[in-house]
C-alpha cells in the first residue's frame, strides 16, 4: 500500500507525488521539507535513489516532459527550484525561481520543457522562463490550474469559474461555469478532455472548448483531487472519505479503495500504478486496473460517524443524521454531502459535519424534536467533530482533513464567536475524543496525542 514498511521514509506526509513520464521513477515531497525520487521500476518493491530538500514544506512536484532527469519543485516558502536528478550522483539544484509573495502550492510545466506555471498560494499563477529565470507575467485568480499536452493551460477560480488559455498564441480564454465547486481538475493524457473533481461528489469532463461531455456521480463524498491513466482509459479521483475510485471514460466504475491513512490532495498514474499522498512518511502504491495496494497490505476503511445519545446513539449513514437506539433510530436532518462526523454533549446538542459544513442542533427535552439550530461555516473541509461545555453555551470543535484544529463558542443568542484556529498538527489529526464536559485528546496520524482543556473564556489550550 505504502512504500514499504521499513527503511527510507519522510519523517512527515507525503503532500505530493509525481511520476516521471515512463514510471520508472516516483517522485514524493512531505512536509519534512525533502524530496524523495524513488525507484519504482517494480512498483512492488520500491527503492530510494535520492534525498534532497527545501528550506520549508514541499507542496508540489512535477517531472519535466522533455528532460527526464529534470524534477521542479513547489515550496511553502515562496521558492521554485529546478533540480537535476540522476541516478549515479546527487541531485543538484540547476535553478531557483523566488520571490514569489506567498507559498507555491502547484508546479506545473509546459510541454517545451522550458516554461513552468508556479501556483501562489492559492490565489494566481505565475509564468516563468524557467532557465532564464525570466519571469513573464501572471494568471489571476487561480486556485487549480493544469496543463495539456497541446500547452493549453486550465484554470480554476476562486468563483468556481472554469478557463482555458493558449499562452502563445491567443491571449484570450474560454469560460465554463459547473454546477459544483470544484477541487481539482486535469488533462487527460492526449490532451482532449478536461476533468473536473466536484464538490458535490460528481466528475465532470469537458472537451477542450470546455463543451460538456458528461457528468457522473461517483457519490455522497466531495471530490479533492484527480488523474488520468497514462492511456487514458482510466480516471482516478481521490474522495475526502478517504478514498480512491477509479471510472472508466464512459463513467462506469472500475474499483474503490478507502484507507484512514491516505491524503489524496495530490495523485498520479504511470504505467500499471497509481499514487497518492498519504499521512504517512511513503506514498500510497495502488495497482492500476484493480486498485489493489502495493506493499503493506490492506487498507482500512473509516467507521460510521456516531456518538452516545440518551441511551441510544446518534450516527450518519451518507447524508443523512439519525439519533435513537438500535434498530430505531429516527432521522433528524440531512447535509449536501456525505456526513464525516458527529458529537453530542449533554443530552441535547448534537452535531454534524459534512464538507464545510457543521450543523449544530439544540433538541428538546423529552423528545427529538428540534428547537434551535445554526450551521458553521468551516475554513477547511471538516474530518472530525467534538462538543464541550454545557448545552446551553456549546464549544463546537472541528479538525479539518489537513492539520488544523478550530472551535467556535455559541450561546444561541446572536452569532457564534469563531472560527478560532486553536493549533496545528505535523502528522494531521486522525480523531478527536472527548474526555468530559471541559478536555478532549487529539490524536494524529503518527499516535501522538494532545489534551486540549476548555478555559472559562471558552478558549482551549493544550
Amino acid at each position: 500500500m505504502t512504500v514499504g514498511t521499513g527503511g527510507p521514509a519522510h519523517a512527515a506526509p507525503v503532500s505530493c507525488v509525481a511520476f516521471r513520464a515512463d514510471g520508472g521513477r516516483l517522485a514524493s515531497g512531505s512536509h519534512d521539507r525533502s524530496v524523495i525520487v524513488w525507484d519504482t521500476t517494480d512498483p512492488a518493491r520500491p527503492a530510494m535513489v535520492t534525498e534532497f530538500g527545501h528550506h520549508a514544506a514541499v507542496l508540489s512536484v512535477a517531472f519535466n516532459p522533455a528532460a527526464a532527469d529534470l524534477l521542479a519543485t513547489g515550496s511553502a516558502d515562496g521558492t521554485a527550484a529546478v533540480w537535476r536528478v540522476v541516478d549515479d550522483r546527487p541531485a543538484s539544484q540547476m535553478k531557483v525561481l523566488g520571490g514569489h509573495p506567498g507559498a507555491v502550492t502547484s508546479v506545473a510545466w509546459m510541454p517545451d520543457g522550458q516554461h513552468l506555471i508556479c501556483q501562489i498560494a492559492e490565489s494566481r499563477a505565475a509564468v516563468w522562463n524557467a532557465f532564464g529565470e525570466t519571469y513573464l507575467g501572471e494568471l489571476t485568480d487561480c486556485v487549480r490550474l493544469a496543463v495539456s499536452v497541446d500547452g493549453l493551460v486550465a484554470t480554476v477560480g476562486a468563483d468556481n469559474l472554469v478557463a482555458v488559455r493558449d499562452l502563445w498564441r491567443d491571449p484570450g480564454r474560454i469560460t465554463y461555469l459547473p454546477a459544483a465547486a470544484v477541487e481539482d481538475c486535469a488533462w487527460s493524457p492526449d490532451g482532449a478532455t478536461l476533468a473536473l473533481a466536484g464538490a458535490d461528489g460528481s466528475l465532470e469532463l469537458l472537451n477542450a472548448e470546455l463543451l460538456p461531455i458528461r457528468s457522473v456521480r461517483v457519490g455522497d463524498t466531495p471530490l479533492r483531487g484527480v488523474t488520468w491513466s497514462t492511456d487514458g482509459s482510466s480516471i482516478i479521483a481521490g474522495t475526502y472519505d478517504p478514498g480512491l475510485v477509479a471510472l472508466d471514460i464512459a463513467g462506469r466504475p472500475q474499483w474503490r479503495h478507502t484507507d484512514v491513512r491516505l491524503w489524496p490532495r495530490s495523485l498520479a498514474a504511470a504505467g500499471g500504478t497509481v499514487a497518492a499522498a498519504t499521512f504517512g512518511g511513503r506514498p500510497h502504491l495502488l495497482v492500476r486496473s484493480t486498485g489493489q495496494p502495493l506493499g503493506a497490505g490492506p487498507g482500512q476503511a473509516p467507521a460510521e460517524p456516531s456518538a452516545p445519545f440518551r441511551g441510544g446513539v446518534v450516527a450518519a449513514t451518507g447524508r443523512i443524521v439519525t439519533a435513537g437506539p438500535a434498530g430505531e433510530r429516527h432521522p433528524l436532518w440531512e447535509h449536501d454531502t456525505r456526513v464525516t462526523a458527529v458529537a453530542a454533549v449533554g443530552d441535547r446538542v448534537i452535531v454534524s459535519a459534512a464538507h464545510r459544513s457543521v450543523r449544530v442542533m439544540l433538541l428538546s427535552d423529552h423528545d427529538l424534536v428540534i428547537e434551535l439550530g445554526i450551521t458553521l461555516h468551516a475554513p477547511e473541509p471538516v474530518k472530525a467533530v467534538a462538543v464541550l461545555g454545557a448545552p446551553e453555551a456549546p464549544v463546537v470543535v472541528a479538525a479539518s482533513h489537513d492539520f488544523r484544529l478550530f472551535s467556535w463558542t455559541l450561546d444561541w443568542t446572536g452569532m457564534p464567536a469563531g472560527p478560532r484556529l486553536i493549533g496545528e498538527f505535523g502528522y494531521g489529526i486522525a480523531a478527536l475524543t472527548r474526555l468530559d464536559d471541559h478536555r478532549l485528546t487529539a490524536t494524529d496520524h503518527h499516535g501522538e496525542m494532545v489534551i486540549l482543556a476548555l478555559g472559562p473564556d471558552g478558549a482551549l489550550s493544550a
